[in-house]
């Protein structure tokens, strides 16, 4: 797909290969002016999608000699880890939002650490987060991550990139990860995976920290988006979003309905691992016990984010007993 965002500016979706088979692909998207084009989210640290980017380059009529920049809209793997291998090859630069380049100069195995390390605070079984730990792929890509690190610069609210007869208006959209930026242009944006077209963007508390908030920073993302008045939104995966507004609505009822759902679980203090294993949760699995460890990380870090977000608003507190963390109603 390709189509015009500007007088002088064209953008062309490249599907690129993921191994992440629920998924299968990540959309990347090429900004085209006559200077260049801006790459953004390249896709994952992987032999096939390296293959497959350079396939869809060429259908798009592109090559590296013109990339003039790679723009990551989130730290997530399927999304960040080509960057650093096509930056050098290109001799381009990285932007990103300047709160998840933090969280990767910190050392990205250490933030995954810190979450499997909150799962096991919150009393998930220490035989389920090694199985976690033993699929997720970020501890092997945790050199990749470094070099990420050291290549990419911030780009963040209030910023802009220069393209074409305009520019594109960075917008720093949190909650997905802590942060997500998209690029917007008149009534277009790319949004990364704050919006996508039948599933539900993950959000994932990764800190037993009261102050932080993920699901709380995403409604407020999906209230902001849902008042920019897009025409259409280019999201990275699925297809595009002809009406932003409407579905960012329709994630915000979303939330409010598994909120609902948690607090009808908490008729007694429960277990973070209580409330994840008794959640509905959209899936081919058809009971927890046959969900994939992968799958269960999501599920484990999403059933959090609403408990954390309900603590946040009061409606929820935490009480320890036995030395076991639990969740009841305020």
């Amino acid at each position: 797909m390709t189509g015009r965002i500007g007088i002088d500016v064209m953008i062309a979706r490249l599907k690129v290969d993921i191994p992440i088979k629920a998924l299968g692909h990540v959309n990347s998207y090429a900004i085209i002016d006559e200077e260049g084009f801006l790459l953004v989210d390249p896709g994952m640290y992987w032999a096939d999608g390296f293959r497959s980017l350079a396939a869809e380059l060429r259908r798009a009529g592109l090559s590296l000699r013109g990339l003039r920049a790679i723009v990551v809209t989130h730290f997530h793997v399927d999304h960040a880890t080509a960057a650093p291998v096509l930056a050098e090859l290109a001799g381009s630069e990285v932007l990103m939002g300047p709160r998840d380049l933090e969280v990767v100069r910190r050392g990205f195995r250490e933030y995954f650490r810190d979450v499997t390390e909150t799962f096991l605070h919150y009393g998930v079984p220490r035989e389920e987060v090694k199985a976690m730990e033993e699929v997720h792929p970020v501890p092997r890509l945790g050199d990749v991550y470094d070099e990420l690190a050291a290549v990419a610069r911030p780009v963040g609210e209030g910023e802009s990139i220069g393209l074409g007869d305009g520019e594109l208006k960075v917008l720093e959209l949190p909650g997905h990860t802590p942060g997500h930026i998209a690029l917007l242009q008149g009534g277009t944006a790319v949004v990364g995976d704050v919006l996508l077209n039948g599933i539900t963007p993950n959000v994932v508390a990764d800190s037993p920290d009261p102050r932080r908030d993920p699901l709380g920073d995403y409604l407020r993302t999906l209230e902001r988006v849902s008042s920019l008045g897009l025409s259409s939104a280019m999201p990275g995966h699925g297809e595009p979003i002809g009406s932003p507004s409407a579905r960012a609505r329709e994630l915000m009822a979303h939330h409010e309905e598994r909120l609902r759902l948690v607090k009808s679980l908490l008729d007694a203090p429960r277990t973070l691992y209580y409330v994840a294993r008794n959640l509905r949760w959209r899936t081919s699995a058809a009971s927890w016990d046959d969900m994939s460890p992968y799958e269960r990380y999501f599920a484990v870090g999403e059933a959090l984010a609403h408990l954390k977000h309900l603590e946040a608003v009061g409606e929820v507190e935490e009480m320890t007993a036995g030395g076991e963390v639990s969740f009841r109603l305020a």
